[in-house]
C-alpha cells in the first residue's frame, strides 16, 4: 500500500478521535457562546468529511453521500442560528428560524439513503422492501402514539407550534424506515456501513428523546453530546475506505427468513393490537384512526409478503424439482451423444421383456459396433471421433422404428431395443437398412471426409425366460460373429453362436475357478544378449491345464480381455513372476535379471493396475528395476490414462516394453513421446527375404536413436539370428534361443557377461542424455 492510501485508511479513525476530543471539550466547558461554537464546528467538520470522504473513496453512488453532506451541513447551519437566537438575541421561542433549517436536513438524509438503498438492494428484492415497510409501519405506530400525538396536543394552543413539534418525529419515522430498509439489505457488514447505522440511530433516539424530554418540560442540554457523536460517526462513515462497498448492489437475498428478521416482524405485527390494550388499561385516549390505519396498512403489506413468501417457496419447488429431473436425466443418458446409456438400457430391456406374455411375443435386440472408428481416433483425434459418434446417434434415431429406442453403451457400440416384435425377419430388416445409412460418409472437423461402417448383432428373446443379461450376451456374441465374417455385416445369434457363448461362459467361469484356485502355471521364456550368448532376462507367459490339455494364452486371453477378470488374471501372474524372480535372485546371489510381464490394454487403465504392481513388487522383495512390463502398442495410442499410469510406475523403477511393436497403428515418430524403455519388434520383421530386412534396420536405427533397448520376438533360425547380429539389434527370444518352460527345468541363471537388461534411469543413460 503506498503512502496516500495509507494516509487515506487512517483518515476515518484520526477525524472520530478529534471529534470525541471536541466532544469531551464541549461537554467540560460551561454553557456559552464559546462551547455553542464547538457545537457548531463539529457539524460543519463532519460534512466537510462527507465531501472529503466522496472525493478520496470515489463510491458510484456519490449524489447519495453529497445529499447526506448537505443535510449535516444544514444541521450545522440550525445549531449556528439556535446559538445566535439563545445566547445573542436572548429570546427563548418555538419555532424559530432554527427548526425550518433542523427540518430542511431531514429530506436530505432520506434522499441520500435512498439512493444508497437503491444502488445497494438487489432489483427483484421486493421482500425485504416489504420487511422493511412492515417494520416500519410498526415502530412509526409506537412513534406517533408515545410522542407525535402528545405533542401534537401539547401545543394545541399554536398551530404553527402543533405542526412543527410534529413534523420531528414524523420525519424521525421517514428516517427509521431508510435505516430499517438500509440494515435488512443482504449482504456483508463493512465498517463504514455500521459507523453509518450508528450515526442515524443516535440522530432518530436522540431526537425522539428530546420530543420525550420536551413532553415532560425537562431540558434537552444533557443529550447535546449524542447529536455530535452522531456528526462525528457520520464523517467517520464517508471517510473510511469501505464505504465503496455501500454503493455496490448486494446479493439477492434466500429464500430462508433469517431468524432476527422473523422476530423483529413477529413483534411489528402486534404492534397495533398491543397498543390499544395498553391505552385500555392505562385508561388513555383510544388513537383508534392512527391504529385503524397502521393495521390495515400491516395487513395489506403482510399479505402481500405472505404471496412473495409463497411464490418463492413455489419457485424453490419447481427449481429443486427441474435439479432433480436434470440429475435423474443426465445419469440415464449418455453426455456425448444425448442417447439412453447402459443402465437406462438395461431398464428398457427389462421392462420390455417383462411385457412378453407368450410364445409369439418377441422382443429384439440390435448390437452395433463401428468399424474403423478407432481409425477415426488415432488419426484425426478425439475431438473428430466424438463428432462422428454424435452424427451416427442421429442417423439411428432417424432410421428406426416409431417405437424402438437406440442407447449408447459406450465407446463405439450402441443398441437398439425392438419391441414390439413378431417376426425376427422385421429384426433382420431393420438391420440390413441401418447398415448403409452408417457406412455413409461424414464430414467431420469440418473438411475430413470419413467412412465407417457398422457390424450388427441381432438376438431375439426365447419367450418369457430370457433375462436382459442373457439378451445383452447374445447380441454381443452376434456382432463379434458378423466382424469375423467380414465386417459390415449382420448376423442373427442362432444354436452354433449358442453353443460358443455357453463355452465361452464356461471357459470365463472355469479360469475364474482356476485364478482363485492358484490352478494357472507360468512357463518363462528367455531373453538372450546377442553378443555374448548370455541370458539377460526371462519373459513370463502363463499357461492353463485345463481338461488334459495345457492351454496357451491365445486360447482364453481373449476371453478374459472381454472383462476385468483380464486385471485379476495380470494380478496373479504379476505375484507368480516377481515369486519366482525372488527366487533366482536368493539362488544367484544378485539382482541382474529381469523378468517381463504382459498387461493388457484393459488393466493399464484401471486405477488398481499401479497399486497391484506396487503390491507384487513389495511382497516378493524383488528389486523394481528388475521388472518390465509389456504393453502392446494400441494400448497407449492417444490413452492418457495409461500413459499416466505407466509413468508412475516408471518413477518407481519399473521398466515399461512396447509388445509385438509393428502390429498396431502408433507410427514411429511417436516412440519418443510414449514413457517406454523397451521396443519388442515382432516375429513378422525377422524374415530374411523382401523389405523386412530393410524395415528391421530402420526400427533398429530409429530405436537406438530414442535410447531404447531393442528385442526381436520369434527367433528360430541361424540366418535371422545373423540378421539381427548384423544390424546391431542386441537382445532377442524365439525357440532358436530357448523355449518357453515350467520352471523347474530351468537351471539357476548365472550372469555370463550379458549386460543387465533393465535399469533405473535406463532410457536416458543409453540415450547419452
Amino acid at each position: 500500500m503506498n503512502a496516500i492510501a495509507e494516509r487515506s485508511a487512517r483518515m476515518w479513525w484520526i477525524f472520530l478521535s478529534v471529534c470525541s476530543a471536541g466532544i469531551v471539550v464541549y461537554q467540560l466547558m460551561p454553557s456559552g457562546v464559546a462551547g455553542d461554537l464547538v457545537y457548531v464546528g463539529v457539524g460543519l467538520a463532519s460534512a466537510v468529511a462527507i465531501v472529503a470522504g466522496v472525493r478520496l473513496n470515489r463510491p458510484s453512488a456519490r449524489s447519495a453521500w453529497y445529499l447526506m453532506a448537505v443535510g449535516v451541513f444544514l444541521s450545522a447551519v440550525a445549531d449556528g442560528i439556535f446559538s445566535w437566537i439563545v445566547r445573542v438575541q436572548g429570546e427563548d421561542a418555538f419555532p424559530t428560524l432554527a427548526d425550518a433549517f433542523y427540518l430542511a436536513a431531514y429530506p436530505f438524509f432520506a434522499a441520500g439513503l435512498l439512493l444508497l438503498i437503491r444502488a445497494r438492494r438487489p432489483l427483484k428484492d421486493l421482500a425485504g422492501f416489504l420487511d422493511s415497510a412492515i417494520l416500519t409501519a410498526g415502530l412509526g405506530l409506537v412513534v406517533w402514539v408515545l410522542l407525535a400525538a402528545p405533542t401534537m396536543e401539547n401545543h394545541h394552543d399554536s398551530w404553527l407550534a402543533a405542526g412543527v413539534s410534529t413534523a420531528y418525529p414524523v420525519a424521525d419515522i421517514v428516517l427509521l424506515g431508510m435505516l430499517i430498509g438500509l440494515i435488512t439489505i443482504p449482504g456483508s457488514r463493512s465498517v463504514s456501513l455500521i459507523l453509518l447505522v450508528l450515526a442515524i440511530v443516535l440522530l432518530i433516539v436522540v431526537d425522539l428523546a428530546a420530543a420525550l424530554l420536551d413532553l415532560l418540560s425537562a431540558p434537552s442540554t444533557s443529550i447535546d453530546a449524542l447529536w455530535l457523536a452522531s456528526y462525528a460517526l457520520w464523517g467517520a462513515a464517508a471517510l473510511h475506505t469501505s464505504m465503496r462497498t455501500l454503493s455496490e448492489p448486494a446479493i439477492q437475498a434466500d429464500v430462508q427468513f433469517p431468524g432476527t428478521r422473523l422476530a423483529a416482524l413477529a413483534v411489528a405485527t402486534f404492534v397495533a393490537p398491543v397498543m390499544l390494550i395498553l391505552e385500555h388499561l392505562l385508561g388513555l385516549p383510544i388513537d383508534g384512526w392512527p391504529i385503524g390505519i397502521a393495521t390495515l396498512v400491516m395487513f395489506a403489506l403482510l399479505i402481500a409478503r405472505m404471496k412473495i413468501a409463497i411464490d418463492q417457496i413455489a419457485a424453490a419447488n419447481r427449481q429443486r424439482i427441474e435439479a432433480q429431473e436434470a440429475l435423474a436425466y443426465q445419469a440415464a443418458h449418455d453426455a456425448l451423444t444425448d442417447l439412453p446409456n447402459r443402465a437406462l438400457a438395461v431398464e428398457l430391456i427389462t421392462a420390455a421383456l417383462s411385457g412378453v406374455t407368450g410364445a409369439a411375443d418377441r422382443v429384439a435386440l440390435l448390437f452395433l459396433d463401428l468399424d474403423g472408428f478407432k481409425r477415426v481416433n488415432d488419426t484425426l483425434g478425439h475431438d473428430a471421433g466424438d463428432e462422428l459418434l454424435r452424427v451416427m446417434a442421429g442417423r439411428l434415431r432417424e432410421n428406426v422404428r416409431a417405437g424402438d429406442v437406440a442407447c449408447r453403451l459406450g465407446g463405439d457400440e450402441f443398441v437398439i431395443l425392438l419391441a414390439p416384435l413378431t417376426d425376427e425377419a422385421d429384426a433382420v430388416a431393420v438391420a440390413n437398412r441401418l447398415v448403409p445409412v452408417l457406412s455413409a460418409p461424414v464430414t467431420v472437423a469440418g473438411q475430413h471426409d470419413v467412412s465407417v461402417g457398422a457390424s450388427i448383432g441381432v438376438a431375439v428373446s426365447r419367450g418369457q425366460g430370457t433375462s436382459p443379461d442373457a439378451l445383452l450376451k447374445e447380441a454381443d456374441s452376434a456382432v463379434y460373429g458378423a466382424k469375423r465374417s467380414g465386417r459390415g455385416r449382420v448376423k442373427v445369434f442362432d444354436a452354433e453362436m449358442r453353443r460358443e457363448l455357453h463355452a465361452r461362459t464356461e471357459l470365463e467361469r472355469d479360469l475364474s475357478r482356476a485364478i482363485e484356485r492358484n490352478q494357472l502355471i507360468v512357463h518363462y521364456q528367455p531373453i538372450v544378449h546377442l553378443a555374448s550368448g548370455g541370458v539377460q532376462g526371462f519373459e513370463a507367459l502363463v499357461r492353463w491345464p485345463r481338461d488334459g490339455r495345457l492351454l496357451p494364452p491365445s486360447a482364453f486371453v481373449p476371453i478374459a480381455e472381454e472383462s476385468e477378470l483380464v486385471c485379476d488374471l495380470d494380478a496373479w501372474v504379476l505375484r507368480q513372476a516377481t515369486r519366482q524372480l525372488a527366487h533366482w535372485n536368493e539362488r544367484s546371489g544378485s539382482r541382474w535379471l529381469s523378468m517381463a510381464v504382459n498387461v493388457s490394454g484393459r488393466h493399464i487403465v484401471r486405477p488398481r493396475v499401479v497399486a497391484e504392481v506396487r503390491e507384487a513388487v513389495a511382497a516378493a522383495g524383488v528389486d523394481p528395476a528388475q521388472l518390465v512390463l509389456e504393453i502392446t502398442e494400441t494400448a497407449l495410442v492417444d490413452d492418457s490414462i495409461a500413459v499416466k499410469h505407466l509413468d508412475e510406475l516408471r518413477h518407481d523403477g519399473i521398466a515399461i516394453g512396447i509388445d509385438d511393436f509393428g502390429t498396431g497403428y502408433s507410427s514411429i515418430a511417436r516412440l519418443e513421446d510414449l514413457p517406454i524403455d523397451i521396443l519388442k519388434i515382432d516375429r513378422r520383421f525377422t524374415h530374411t527375404t523382401g523389405s523386412s530386412p530393410r524395415l528391421l534396420r530402420m526400427i533398429v536405427e530409429t530405436g537406438h536413436a530414442l535410447g531404447l533397448r531393442l528385442i526381436v520376438e520369434g527367433v528360430e533360425t541361424e540366418d535371422q539370428l545373423a540378421l539381427l547380429r548384423s544390424i546391431g539389434c542386441e537382445s532377442a527370444q524365439g525357440y532358436l534361443l530357448g523355449r518357453p518352460l515350467d520352471p523347474d527345468a530351468i537351471a539357476a541363471p548365472q550372469q555370463r557377461g550379458a549386460p543387465r537388461l533393465v535399469r533405473a534411469g535406463m532410457r536416458q543413460e543409453f540415450s547419452g542424455s
